[in-house]
């Protein structure tokens, strides 16, 4: 009797018990919120590149070629859905952060249009801290971008936020109109802006006559040390790639050298104990001006021939000379 009443009770537990596949709460799939419907869609976004990345690298001459340039216009193809995205959720978040991804993500798309007036829209009205923190996402900016960001500047009253938003326009592509109008109105209104250091280091890549001109400017602007500091290394910096082109105007070339000169020796003796990073800089920039630009005699070099036959450098004076510097690492 006693296992005939155990038996029963467990027999009525099982009756009651539903089973987990007649539970509703369970078999329902829980609705996604519009971010985590974003971050699906550039989860699958990275996935789909990692994949065209991993079969290029399979493959090989032409065909690797189209893989690479499938994987540069994946965006393209990804625009449509993050623009429906924006659409299905006009007020949240998602909207804004969707159309960006499509400006940095997408050029060339159709739908590229519409997000660059959207983005511009969203730039002339988000509250300034929050735009500042937007920005931060694009990088090479368009000129309309660009343009825009420094209209907002224009409108807004608190100016150190303003300047600030000056300084992403003329740092983030320097080399459309709008970028070099940032950067002008930058140096007028704040030469002391963190974003002028930056600026600096842009111009520094290369030789433009326009670029060494703003950077005099700069110089003579700026009360800060760290930025005067970067404004002469990157004045000696680009005089210097400036006498790689004078290699047959050997006067004109000695002449460029001794400012370049100049602006390394500034750095070294007026701002290196501030700025010590620089301050090394141009001492490495300094020694390579002196010993290693174009039509300055070749330092002496002693090696072993591929026979184990040592020789020098000046062995060869008088004769046109191949250096191929290689090794194994």
């Amino acid at each position: 009797m006693v296992r005939q009443g155990a038996l029963g009770i467990v027999l009525a537990l099982l009756v009651f018990i539903p089973a987990r596949g007649d539970d509703p709460q369970k078999d329902e799939k829980k609705e996604l919120t519009p971010k985590e419907k974003y971050q699906a869609l550039l989860k699958e976004f990275a996935k789909e590149q990692n994949r065209i990345i991993t079969e290029a690298q399979k493959l090989k001459d032409e065909e690797q070629q189209k893989a690479f340039q499938k994987y540069s216009g994946l965006g393209k193809e990804y625009a449509g859905r993050f623009v429906a995205l924006a659409k299905d959720y006009t007020d949240d978040p998602v909207a804004t952060d969707a159309y960006f991804w499509i400006v940095q993500n997408a050029d060339g798309a159709k739908e590229h249009a519409l997000a660059v007036t959207k983005v511009k829209s969203i730039i002339a009205e988000m509250p300034i801290k929050d735009l500042q923190t937007k920005l931060r996402t694009v990088r090479g900016a368009s000129n309309d971008i660009v343009k825009a960001v420094i209209d907002r500047s224009e409108k807004d009253e608190d100016k150190s936020l303003a300047n600030d938003l000056l300084g992403w326009a003329a740092t983030n592509n320097p080399y459309v109109p709008a970028g070099q109008k940032a950067a002008k109105l930058l140096i007028e209104r704040d030469p002391d802006n963190k974003a002028v250091d930056q600026l600096c280091m842009i111009m520094s890549q290369g030789y433009r006559k326009e670029s060494v001109e703003t950077l005099k400017v700069i110089l003579e602007k700026t009360t800060k040390d760290s930025n005067k500091a970067a404004a002469a290394l990157a004045l000696g910096k680009s005089l210097y790639a400036h006498t790689d082109s004078l290699g047959d105007k050997p006067e004109e070339g000695d002449r460029v050298a001794a400012e370049a000169e100049k602006y390394f020796q500034l750095v070294i003796n007026e701002y290196g104990e501030k700025s010590a990073a620089k301050r090394k800089e141009a001492e490495k920039e300094l020694r390579s001006l002196r010993t290693l630009r174009v039509g300055k005699e070749a330092p002496e070099i002693k090696a072993e021939d591929l026979e184990g036959t040592e020789f020098k450098l000046s062995d060869y004076r008088g004769k046109v000379v191949l250096l191929d510097f290689w090794g194994h690492w």
